[in-house]
C-alpha cells in the first residue's frame, strides 16, 4: 500500500513540475520572496504612522496646595486645579498627515523594486538550468558518436585500415566527454537547488526546464528606464520635501496655548461679604512667538532647498546609469543572437564535412584523425550556440528588468 501512495505522489509531482512555466516559477517566487514580504510591511508599517502624527500634544493638568493660604475679599485660597492645551497652527497637523502620507507611498517603490530584482533573477536562473542541460544533452550526444566512430576503428584496425593510435585518440576524447558529463550534472544539481532556494521551497522539487528556445523569438520593441522603480522613488521625493516644507513653515508659526485654571476658595467666618466663598474660575491663553530662533527655520529651508538640488543630480545620475545599463543589455542580445546564428551555419558545415568523409569511408580509408577533429569542432559550436543562446535570453530579462 504504501509503495502504491509513494508511486501516487511521485506522479502528481511528475504532472504538477512538468506543468510549470517560467511564468509560474516567477508567481511562485514573487508570492514567496521574503524581501517582498519586507518592503510590504515596511509599506504597512509607515501607513499606520500617519494617525501618529496628526494629533495634539498632551494635555496638561496640574494641581497644587497653598503652602499660605492668600485671603481674598471673599475667603482664603485653599488649593488650584489647572488644565492646559497646546493647539497647533491652523493647518499645521494636515500638513504632517500629508507629509507622513508620501513618506508611506515610497514604500510602494521598494516593494516594485524588489519584484523587478526577484523576477530577474529567477529568469537568470532559469535560463542557466537551461544552458547546463542543454550542455549535457550535447555530451551526452556526442559521446554516443565517438563511441560508435571508436567500434568503426576497432573493426577496421582488423582490417589493418586503421592504427591502435586511432583508437586511442578517440577514447581519450570520449573518456574526456564522460568526465565532463558527470562534472555537468553535478552543477545542474546545485543549479536547481539554488532555482528552489530562490523561489523558497522544498530544494528537492523537480523542474521543468524547456528543451530547446529560439532566440529570433525574441522580441524588443520600444524602451525606456523612465518608468523604473529607482527613477519613480527618486522623483517622488521631491513631493516629500515639499511636504517637508509646509511642515516647517507651519512650524514656524506662532503657538497658541488655551487653558483653564480653577481655585477652590474656603468661605469668610468673621463676616460675609456678597459672594462669600465664590471658586475662582480663570480661562487662560498663551502665545509662543518664535523670536529669537527665526535662524533655525531658516535653516531648514536652506536645507530643503539643497536636497531638492542634490535630488535633481541624483535623477539625472540614476538615469543615466540605467540607460548605459540597457544600451548594454541590447548590445549584448545582438552580439548573443549573431553568435547562434553563425554558430548554427558552422555546425551544419562541419556536419556536412563530417558526412562528407563519412560518405567516403564507404569506398576508402577513414582520417581518423580528421574525422575526431571536425566532431570536437563540431561540439565546440553546438556549446558555443548553447550559451549563446543563454546570453540572448539573461540580456532579454535584463532589459525587461530596466524597461518594465
Amino acid at each position: 500500500m504504501m509503495k502504491i501512495l509513494q508511486i501516487i505522489a511521485a506522479f502528481f509531482i511528475g504532472v504538477i513540475a512538468h506543468a510549470q512555466s517560467l511564468d509560474d516559477y516567477v508567481a511562485i517566487a514573487l508570492k514567496n520572496n521574503s524581501n517582498i514580504k519586507v518592503n510590504k510591511a515596511k509599506y504597512r508599517l509607515e501607513k499606520t504612522k500617519i494617525d501618529e502624527v496628526a494629533t495634539y500634544e498632551n494635555t496638561i493638568f496640574n494641581t497644587g496646595i497653598f503652602a499660605l493660604t492668600p485671603e481674598t475679599r471673599v475667603g482664603s485660597q485653599l488649593f488650584k486645579i489647572g488644565v492646559t492645551q497646546k493647539l497647533p497652527w491652523f493647518g499645521e497637523l494636515e500638513s504632517k498627515r500629508n507629509l507622513q502620507l508620501e513618506k508611506s507611498e515610497l514604500r510602494q517603490y521598494d516593494i516594485a523594486l524588489s519584484q523587478k530584482d526577484i523576477v530577474f533573477k529567477v529568469k537568470k536562473a532559469y535560463y542557466q538550468i537551461y544552458r547546463q542541460e542543454a550542455i549535457t544533452g550535447i555530451l551526452k550526444e556526442n559521446k554516443l558518436i565517438l563511441k560508435t566512430y571508436e567500434n568503426m576503428a576497432l573493426a577496421a584496425l582488423e582490417n589493418n585500415r586503421a592504427t591502435m593510435s586511432d583508437v586511442l585518440r578517440i577514447r581519450v576524447q570520449k573518456n574526456e566527454l564522460h568526465s565532463k558529463i558527470f562534472q555537468n550534472l553535478n552543477s545542474l544539481d546545485i543549479l536547481k537547488q539554488n532555482f528552489n532556494n530562490l523561489l523558497e521551497r522544498d530544494i528537492n522539487l523537480p523542474l521543468n526546464v524547456k528543451d530547446s528556445l529560439n532566440v529570433l523569438d525574441i522580441l524588443v520593441g520600444n524602451t525606456s528606464v523612465k518608468q523604473h522603480p529607482i527613477l519613480l522613488k527618486l522623483k517622488n521625493t521631491k513631493a516629500v520635501y515639499q511636504a517637508e516644507d509646509k511642515v516647517i513653515q507651519k512650524s514656524e508659526k506662532p503657538k497658541i496655548s488655551v487653558g483653564l485654571d480653577y481655585i477652590l476658595v474656603n468661605k469668610r467666618t468673621d463676616s460675609n461679604p456678597l459672594q462669600n466663598g465664590k471658586d475662582i474660575i480663570m480661562p487662560k491663553v498663551s502665545l509662543s512667538i518664535p523670536v529669537f530662533n527665526k535662524k533655525k527655520y531658516q535653516s531648514k529651508h536652506q536645507q530643503i532647498k539643497i536636497k531638492e538640488a542634490l535630488l535633481s543630480n541624483d535623477i539625472q545620475a540614476n538615469e543615466t546609469n540605467l540607460q548605459i545599463a540597457l544600451n548594454q543589455a541590447k548590445l549584448d542580445l545582438d552580439n548573443a543572437i549573431l553568435t547562434v546564428v553563425a554558430a548554427q551555419k558552422n555546425k551544419n558545415e562541419i556536419q556536412r564535412a563530417i558526412n562528407v568523409d563519412l560518405k567516403a569511408y564507404e569506398t576508402g580509408i577513414l582520417d581518423y584523425d580528421k574525422i575526431l577533429r571536425l566532431q570536437l569542432q563540431k561540439i565546440r559550436f553546438q556549446l558555443k550556440e548553447i550559451e549563446a543562446t543563454e546570453k540572448a535570453f539573461i540580456a532579454k530579462s535584463k532589459i525587461d528588468y530596466l524597461t518594465e
